[in-house]
Formats: structure tokens, C-alpha cells, sequence
């Protein structure tokens, strides 16, 4: 898997494929909230308010080497400061509603990033990250969560 490359989806064949009732493969999460929280996520690289990072400065740089540039997605529940403060309740009507919503910002930060607008945002894990880093972070987080309901070919 080639994650330096921002991910293209084909979002035609996600609405096709993944349903309401699509079990997860591992975690806890429905597959509408998986889609709910790849939405959200994105939000880190649009905002410009401050974001809390949850690693201690020392340490970033081991953990970017360690998760965000390790060969191979992200290992299978894993939890962390960040991720146990996760919630994942619902917020759009339906699984309809999610991934038009996911898409239209998908798109936007897809945008962004192919044109290098994205630099220097705040990530709660890996701090302060650029545009290859950013694109190195989506592209390993979608695939960790479409892997997780099975979507990866």
C-alpha cells in the first residue's frame, strides 16, 4: 500500500458496499460512525484554532517514526491518550447523509493538500505536521478504518 499518495475513493462503490448493518472487522465502531469519524478527522488540517497535542514534545518524533512512517497500516486497537477521549456518537441522520458529508470534505481536503495549502496544522498524536506528513496521515488512517470494515481490496 503506497500511502504517500492522498487517497482516491470511489465513493460510488462505498455507497454500494458498505451498509448500516456492515460489521466491523475489529473495534467498536458501527460503519456509520467509522464514516462520521473519518469526516471529523479532517477537520485537524482545516482549522486554524490551537489543537491540543497529547504526546510530549520529546517524544513526537519517535512516535511520527514509529506509527505515521512505519511500513504497513495502522496496527488494529490501539489505544492512546487521544483516542480514549474519542467519541462516537452519531451526528448525521444516516449513513446516507455521513458519506455525502464525508465526501464533500474529502474532496475539499484532497484539494488543499494536492495543492499544498495544508501546512503546519496541529494533529493531537504527531504535533505540528506538513503537507506530506498530512497526506502520509490520511492516507494510513482511511485505509486502517475501510480496512477495518472490510473495503480494502
Amino acid at each position: 500500500m503506497n500511502f504517500t499518495q492522498f487517497p482516491q475513493i470511489d465513493f460510488v462503490a462505498l455507497r454500494n458496499e458498505l451498509k448500516p448493518e456492515t460489521p466491523a472487522m475489529f473495534g467498536n465502531m458501527i460503519a456509520q460512525q467509522m464514516i462520521e469519524h473519518l469526516y471529523t478527522v479532517y477537520n485537524f488540517a482545516l482549522v486554524d484554532e490551537p489543537i491540543k497535542v497529547l504526546t510530549e514534545p520529546d517524544k513526537i518524533e519517535k512516535v511520527k517514526k514509529l506509527f505515521l512512517w512505519s511500513p504497513g497500516g495502522f496496527k488494529q486497537n490501539v489505544s492512546n491518550n487521544f483516542t480514549k477521549t474519542l467519541s462516537f456518537d452519531t451526528i448525521f441522520e444516516n449513513m446516507e447523509t455521513a458519506i455525502n458529508n464525508y465526501e464533500s470534505k474529502h474532496i475539499l481536503v484532497s484539494d488543499l493538500l494536492l495543492n499544498k495549502i495544508v501546512e503546519n496544522k496541529t494533529h493531537p498524536i504527531f504535533g505540528l505536521l506538513d503537507n506530506k506528513e498530512w497526506i502520509q496521515f490520511f492516507t494510513k488512517h482511511t485505509w486502517h478504518h475501510f480496512n477495518q470494515f472490510g473495503l480494502v481490496k
